[in-house]
């Protein structure tokens, strides 16, 4: 049976232990957050994602079917996604983006003031 976990940090500094099991024979998996189950899924064989809400973050869990017998597994953060967190972050970053430029702006005409008096 292939077991993994991960020690997830959440948005609000809560630390989230999520766990999966997929059996090697039936394929049945069994994903598990803070020692709470949280999906059951039975024969699964092919790449799939589940996904869950830790502290307002879509935390993607992922099998991926390599070939043959073989899977690989990954747990991830999706900052992509349009949650309402995720637009907040995006929102706040274009607020930070254009302050810069107005720091850029006031800054570049004081210099060209201060250039306007020495000459004048």
């Amino acid at each position: 049976m292939a077991q993994h976990a991960w020690n997830i940090t959440g948005h609000h500094g809560n630390t989230y232990k999520l766990g999966l099991f997929h059996g090697e024979k039936t394929h049945h998996v069994v994903v598990h957050c803070n020692n709470n189950v949280v999906a059951i899924d039975f024969g699964v064989k092919e790449s799939k994602t589940y996904t869950i809400f830790l502290d307002q973050q879509l935390c993607e869990v992922s099998i991926d079917h390599t070939g043959g017998e073989n899977f690989s597994y990954d747990c991830r953060i999706n900052y992509e996604v349009e949650t309402p967190l995720n637009l907040q972050r995006k929102k706040q970053r274009e607020d930070e983006k254009r302050s810069e430029r107005v720091r850029l702006f006031a800054a570049l005409a004081v210099l060209v003031i201060i250039v306007a008096f020495l000459m004048g």
